[in-house]
């Protein structure tokens, strides 16, 4: 599969939204303990994010999926402005980033 095909970014997009949806313990344990959880599940995210107008173009992804991914998208970026929400602890127990893994996973749900 080369890396423009629709199936790779569609496997990208999905891939990241499973990883963010997961509860923090879940997150933490996908890396090895150097890597930064917090920074390497947004990141992801928001590169695969990037990629979401061409899934929309070829009508792979729902409508109500979009909706809820364009939603985690706001959320996120609210939650990045915020400097008391930038914390690991901030990422495991604030309502605000539990919404954030609530709303992938009903991107998920919709997809």
């Amino acid at each position: 599969m080369n890396d423009t095909s629709l199936e790779y970014k569609q496997s990208l997009l999905i891939d990241s939204l499973k990883n963010l949806s997961k509860s923090y313990e879940e997150q933490i344990n996908l890396f090895p303990d150097y890597v930064d959880v917090f920074d390497e599940i947004l990141s992801d995210f928001g590169n695969a994010f990037l990629l979401l107008p061409s899934l929309m173009e070829a009508r792979i992804v729902s409508y109500e999926a979009v909706i809820n991914i364009l939603k985690c998208n706001n959320l996120i970026d609210l939650n990045l402005s915020n400097e008391t929400k930038l914390t690991d602890e901030s990422f495991e127990n604030d309502n605000s980033w539990n919404l954030v893994r609530e709303l992938a996973l009903n991107a998920l749900n919709t997809w």
